[in-house]
C-alpha cells in the first residue's frame, strides 16, 4: 500500500526522535503540526516548534468545554508560561486573519 511508518522511542513515543527521523528519511526541514491541544503543548515544551501559525475565523459557537490551543497533560508535559513574538498578520479573503508568531520560549520566574 506504500504506507510509511517509523519507530521513535522504546517504551513510549519520543517526539524528538520522530521529528529527527521524519526530517532525515523524507528529506524535510519543515513540518506542519495539526494536532490537538496536548500534542501542540508537548511539541512546544520539547522545543520542537519554532513558529505558531493561527487562523482566526470570524465565527463563534458559544459551546461549553471547548478545546484550547494548548493543554498540558501530566503524562506528557507540565504547564509553564511561554512567550511568543509577533511576526505577521494577514487578512484573508473570507474575513479570517492569519497570524504568525515566533516561539521565544519559557518565561523564567525571577
Amino acid at each position: 500500500m506504500g504506507i510509511s511508518y517509523l519507530i521513535a522511542g522504546e517504551e513510549q513515543l519520543d517526539m524528538s526522535v520522530a521529528v529527527e527521523k521524519i526530517g532525515r528519511i523524507f528529506d524535510m526541514d519543515q513540518l506542519i503540526l495539526g494536532g490537538g491541544p496536548t500534542l501542540n503543548w508537548s511539541m512546544i515544551r520539547e522545543g520542537l516548534c519554532d513558529e505558531l501559525s493561527l487562523v482566526l475565523m470570524p465565527t463563534a459557537d458559544a459551546q461549553n468545554h471547548t478545546n484550547s490551543l494548548f493543554e498540558s497533560h501530566e503524562q506528557f508535559s507540565t504547564p509553564a508560561p511561554y512567550e511568543f513574538k509577533f511576526l505577521d498578520a494577514q487578512p484573508l479573503e473570507d474575513g479570517s486573519v492569519w497570524i504568525r508568531y515566533d516561539v521565544v520560549g519559557e518565561i523564567q520566574a525571577d
